[in-house]
């Protein structure tokens, strides 16, 4: 019987459905850090919520399968062999989980099956985002992470930080890969297929390079952990590597005391046994093991008898039987006797492994231990390990004659429990270990819990996330092995709130970019409906690409253009003096200046630090002098030094000739950032000094600048970290604003200019900062004097008759406002605007309406042309190629900022703009 065409359509659906979410899901894993219990961005919940949207509520079937087969295979990817029936209920509850995830989230969203998926207005979208996203992800991961921790799979220590990361996970796959997904399955076709180049293609991207950032930032976590990790292990090997010398110290006490004496007594090895009793935590006991050939046997039994211990009797093992020669080892003595009277006649040679560890020692004369063993007097589940130290007759015996000269052994019995918890008293608390012999095969465990044992049956059985180090332990002619692991989070300065910080950005950004488009697209189609035919609506089609072609090209343009509005505003109020501010209104003032010119350095340092890592910052060396360089970056840090009661000193004198090696900018920007963080993470009434130097090392000419100060000061552990990106040592929110990566962009840069930067710091005494820069030969010439210190407003030139034009070209109104505000200190200039390079073109060629100006102001983006087009067009023109032109752009790129100074730019100004530094141009050009 032939199946129906909508029970086939469906079969497909969801065999497609189980594919996408399988196989998107194992590559989350695979992009998620390996020692992760989730991942941090799993698409595979978008794409399986996408099916259930587009294809109906039947398809969160396959989306569970999809869940617990994914779970299967992350769990062979953690740690793979055998799965219990803990960890098979595991993968079902996390199967249904998903499920019902896609199943509620698709039906709180779009309850009318029947309707298409428009999702093309703000409050459609809103529901969405937030229903879809936040909301409904709680529900696979609270129920699977819960049943998780009630069956012993996850602890429950670890059950809130796996629900928030499976949540995130989940969170960030939704936002970004339904609305991915949609644009390739969901109705209307004709919506969403027009839908995959504005909305899926973006996604898609970001998609990929939140998954993989997400990636590098748990891998830069991990490596941190694992580092602590084996910092402690370290730590605690030496230190039980120095604590089992003990034992061996105390053979070689109790070996001295028969090398030194002819007859040693029972009472007298009594008191050399005494100390290192009291002192060797584990110890079963010590005592002495005499040689004795089988014909003085009787004697040697009745002489014991006769000291005291009136049933000595010497036997064999096992079942006590007695002794067979010809010659025996006898344990004569042992401390404490109380407890070990069933040890008192033992013969060594009667046991393989006790034969075996006395045989090396008398041989090797070293001491030996044996393999773990039951020791008769232990009462206990603890294995015993006896450590024998051979005595001679003659000390300086030839190895030959070692057997016949041995008088027997002193030998430390070791409870190994015992011993091993007295050797890892100073362990940190998130690691266990346990203690192996790799000596023989099998191998043994000497001292340790069950999860040790489990551990070496079944490695596949080791908690997923957990660090793990074996490390070898040579002992007393044995081959031990310390086996060290994590039970719990490693702790980190920091712990995981980098990759933490990350996620949530991520879905902040996933939900504001998924919304943006959405919405875009959305408007784009109602838009396209009411437009005529197929060609009007093609072409609101390719306007709507364009639209979001031109916003992805010019993100950094558009963060730059607000802020120039807003920082330029500020300063022209700043500068005002016909209407000065009253001092609240300036505070305030102040306060907006500070945040926007905070934000712009963010914006520039994240630049900077992705160029750097990218290798496309390019830099320019030239031969500097540093006192002049010096003298243009004090200006600035005096200010700050003033604001926070901080006394600087600057002395950049060096020999006459003497420069350094550097590009000028970015040296500037390396000294601004050590001078202002030396003021910054001061205190009240200290102080900062920079001091240069010169000096020859291994044939080579340095410059030294030293910057010190007598701030807070840092300890080794924040020493370490300091030039970790965005790590600001756990000073948050106790000092200023700051990204965290100014030093990790100053020491890159140095590092590209061919010098380094070094730091040594006291908590409470203040850090030293070291840039030392290659040293350069200049011809020996006055200092510059610096020109960018703040200049008071100039009066009008006298007999100036008539005014000087300038002429603007930009298209955006905030902009040609502020230029406007901040020329009208100056009556005498007249500006003449335009928006367009057309508009600018006819201004520069009319002379009915304007003389020719003297200076131009040029945007670089421009709505008709680009303004390097009308640079090079005034340029190529005999009549206006001598006019100035400034660039004023929010492009800062140094490929744009090189073309335009190419083009015959006299200066490229970005925004925000620096309104002293455009009327000091302004003012020089005028002037030239």
């Amino acid at each position: 019987m032939s199946m129906a065409p909508e029970q086939m359509r469906r079969i497909r659906q969801g065999l497609i459905t189980f594919a996408l979410y399988s196989g998107t899901g194992v590559a989350s894993l695979a992009l998620s850090d390996a020692t992760a219990t989730v991942s941090l961005m799993y698409i595979a919940a978008g794409f399986g919520l996408a099916c259930v949207l587009a294809w109906g509520p039947w398809m969160a079937l396959p989306v569970g399968l999809g869940s617990a087969f994914v779970s299967l295979i992350g769990f062979q990817m953690g740690s793979g062999g055998h799965i219990s029936p803990a960890w098979w209920a595991g993968f079902a509850f996390s199967g249904f989980g998903g499920g019902l995830q896609a199943w509620a989230a698709a039906r709180w969203t779009h309850r009318d099956e029947k309707q298409p998926l428009l999702l093309d207005n703000p409050r459609d979208v809103a529901t969405f985002l937030l229903i879809c996203g936040p909301l409904a992800c709680t529900i696979n991961s609270g129920l699977s992470s819960s049943f998780m921790a009630a069956i012993g799979l996850l602890s429950w220590s670890e059950w809130l930080p796996t629900m928030a990361s499976w949540w995130a996970g989940d969170t960030l796959g939704v936002l970004m890969g339904t609305p991915l997904l949609l644009t390739a399955l969901a109705r209307p076709r004709p919506l969403w297929r027009r839908r995959r180049m504005v909305l899926g293609l973006p996604m898609l991207v970001a998609t990929l390079l939140l998954g993989l950032g997400i990636r590098q930032i748990q891998s830069w976590e991990h490596e941190r952990e694992a580092a602590a990790f084996k910092q402690e292990v370290d730590a605690t090997t030496n230190a039980v590597r120095l604590r089992l010398q003990g034992y061996l110290a105390a053979l070689e006490s109790l070996r001295g005391v028969y090398e030194a004496s002819d007859t040693v007594e029972r009472d007298e090895f009594r008191r050399a046994a005494k100390h290192w009793l009291e002192q060797l935590k584990g110890t079963q006991a010590m005592g002495w093991e005499e040689r004795v050939n089988i014909a003085r046997l009787d004697v040697f039994e009745q002489a014991q008898q006769g000291e005291g211990v009136s049933n000595y009797k010497v036997y064999d093992m096992p079942g006590r039987t007695p002794p067979k020669g010809p010659d025996i080892v006898a344990l004569r003595f042992i401390e404490p006797l109380e407890g070990n009277e069933k040890a008192l006649g033992y013969n060594v040679l009667s046991r393989g492994i006790t034969r075996q560890a006395y045989e090396r020692s008398v041989l090797e004369n070293v001491p030996s231990a044996s393999a773990g063993f039951k020791l008769a007097q232990e009462l206990g589940q603890q294995l015993g390990v006896v450590l024998y130290r051979s005595v001679y007759r003659d000390p300086n015996t030839l190895p030959s004659d070692r057997a016949r000269s041995s008088m027997g052994a002193v030998f430390l019995a070791l409870r190994m429990d015992d011993a091993l918890s007295a050797v890892l008293r100073d362990m940190p608390p998130f690691m266990r270990a346990c203690l192996i012999d790799t000596t023989e095969t099998p191998i043994q465990v000497l001292s340790g819990n069950a999860e040790c044992r489990m551990r070496l049956s079944s490695p596949d059985t080791a908690r997923i996330g957990t660090q793990q180090l074996t490390v070898a332990l040579p002992f007393a002619q044995r081959q031990w092995a310390l086996q060290l692991w994590s039970v719990e989070p490693i702790p980190v300065a920091g712990g995981r709130a980098t990759s933490w910080l990350f996620a949530i950005g991520g879905v902040a950004f996933a939900a504001s970019l998924g919304a943006l488009l959405l919405v875009v697209t959305g408007t784009t189609e109602r838009m396209a409906e009411a437009m005529e035919e197929a060609r009007l609506q093609r072409q609101a089609a390719e306007q709507a690409n364009q639209a979001k072609s031109e916003f992805l090209s010019r993100m950094s343009h558009e963060l730059r253009t607000p802020l120039n509005a807003m920082l330029g505003f500020a300063q022209v109020m700043g500068l005002d003096h016909s209407q000065p501010l009253h001092d609240g209104q300036r505070q305030r003032l102040d306060q907006i200046q500070h945040a926007g010119w905070h934000l712009l350095d963010m914006i520039d340092d994240v630049l900077d630090l992705s160029r750097i890592d990218s290798g496309n910052l390019r830099l320019q060396v030239d031969r500097l002098n540093l006192q002049a360089v010096l003298s243009l970056t004090q200006p600035v840090i005096e200010d700050l030094a003033r604001k926070r009661r901080v006394r600087l000193t600057v002395d950049g004198t060096l020999p006459p000739g003497c420069g350094v090696l550097a590009d000028e900018t970015r040296l500037r920007q390396v000294l601004t950032n050590l001078m202002s963080n030396a003021v910054k993470y001061n205190r009240p009434g200290g102080s900062v000094q920079v001091q240069a130097a010169y000096f020859k090392q291994d044939g080579q000419d340095w410059v030294r600048v030293v910057v010190n100060d007598t701030g807070l000061g840092m300890d080794k552990d924040q020493l370490a970290q300091l030039f970790q990106p965005f790590n600001r040592l756990g000073r948050e929110r106790i000092q200023p604003d700051g990204t965290g990566i100014g030093l990790v962009i100053s020491r890159h840069l140095t590092q590209l200019m061919g010098g380094q930067l070094e730091v040594t710091s006291r908590p409470g005494e203040g850090s030293t900062f070291t840039l030392t820069l290659p040293a350069a030969r200049l011809p020996i010439e006055p200092t510059p004097v610096p020109d960018e210190a703040p200049t008071p407003a100039p009066e009008r030139p006298a007999g100036a008759t008539v005014s000087n034009h300038v002429l603007y070209v930009e298209d955006n109104p905030a902009n040609t406002a502020l230029v406007q505000a901040a020329l009208s200190s100056r009556p005498w200039i007249d500006l003449q605007l335009a928006a367009t390079i057309e508009e600018g073109l006819a201004a520069l060629h009319d002379r009915i309406r304007a003389p020719l100006p003297q200076v131009i102001l040029l945007d670089v983006h421009l709505p008709d042309a680009s303004g390097l087009d009308f640079l090079k067009l005034a340029k190529a023109n005999p009549e206006t190629r001598h006019i100035p032109v400034i660039m004023i752009s929010a492009d800062a790129t140094p490929e744009q900022i090189d073309a335009c100074l190419n083009a015959g730019a006299n200066c490229y100004l970005t925004k925000p703009l620096q309104i002293q530094a455009l009327l000091q141009q302004i003012d020089g050009l005028l002037k030239a």
